[in-house]
């Protein structure tokens, strides 16, 4: 594998679309330098950027289900399990 990638190659290796990777360098989320009309990555910067990116998410999904986890199993304050049945579901009947 070379140690440096264009923006095409960047973009194959990301499996996303060449102008995101313009972007992402726009922003200075991928290190890069333009030589002559040509932007360059080092493979190295890439792959970390892919390896945060993996982290970040793979920790917001650990902690949203963590969280989700405890919303269900907590009760709400003041709340009851009855105060929360409708009165078609608690055996409540109509007058007719």
């Amino acid at each position: 594998m070379s140690m440096t990638l264009d923006i095409d190659q960047a973009a194959e290796m990301m499996k996303i679309h060449p102008k995101t990777v313009t972007d992402l360098i726009a922003s200075g989320a991928i290190p890069a330098a333009k030589i002559g009309r040509a932007w360059v990555m080092l493979t190295s910067d890439v792959m970390h950027y892919i390896d945060n990116m993996i982290s970040q998410q793979t920790a917001q999904r650990m902690g949203a289900s963590q969280r989700g986890r405890r919303v269900t199993r907590a009760a709400r304050p003041g709340q009851s399990r009855e105060d929360s049945r409708s009165a078609s579901s608690s055996g409540a009947t109509c007058a007719r």
